[in-house]
C-alpha cells in the first residue's frame, strides 16, 4: 500500500477549490448579437480550466465619460472561492490588468464601474480570476 504524505493530500484537498473538471462550454443561445460601436465593446464569455459559462460582457461609455462593465441577463458561470473581474490587456491577469473587485454573482445581469481614466480602448479582455489560486474561471475577448 503506497502512502501519500499529509503534504501532498493537503496540497490536493486546497487545489480543489479551483481545480480541473471536465470541460464543458455551454453555447450562448440567447440570439443576443449586439453591434459593436464606438461606444461599446462586446465579447461573449468562454469557459477555462474546466469550468462552465454562458452570457456576454458589454464595455460601455456612459454620458459622464466613465465606462462600465456589464454582464448579460444569461450570464452564467460555475461558482468558486476568492473571485474578481478584471479588464486585462492579456488573455491573463497582468500587471497592467485593473481589479473591478469582488464577483458579484454567478448567475444573472450585472454591473461593474470602472475606475477614472480608463478608455474603452484600453483593454481587450474580460476575466473572472480565482485570485487565492491563480486560476481563470472565464474570459471575454471585447471586440
Amino acid at each position: 500500500m503506497i502512502r501519500l504524505p499529509a503534504v501532498l493530500v493537503a496540497f490536493v484537498l486546497l487545489l480543489s477549490g479551483c481545480g480541473n473538471e471536465s470541460m464543458m462550454t455551454a453555447p450562448d443561445m440567447s440570439g443576443d448579437d449586439m453591434e459593436n460601436t464606438s461606444s461599446r465593446r462586446t465579447g461573449s464569455f468562454e469557459a477555462l480550466n474546466g469550468k462552465m459559462t454562458t452570457g456576454m460582457a458589454t464595455l460601455s461609455a456612459l454620458d459622464n465619460d466613465m465606462l462600465e462593465l456589464m454582464f448579460s441577463s444569461d450570464f452564467s458561470l460555475t461558482d468558486g472561492p476568492g473571485l474578481f473581474v478584471f479588464l486585462s490587456d492579456a488573455e491573463f491577469v497582468t500587471q497592467n490588468a485593473i481589479n473591478l473587485g469582488d464577483f458579484i454573482s454567478p448567475m444573472g445581469e450585472q454591473d461593474y464601474d470602472v475606475p477614472d481614466g480608463v478608455s474603452l480602448d484600453d483593454y481587450t479582455y474580460v476575466l473572472v480570476h480565482c485570485v487565492p489560486y491563480n486560476v481563470t474561471f472565464a474570459i471575454a475577448e471585447l471586440k
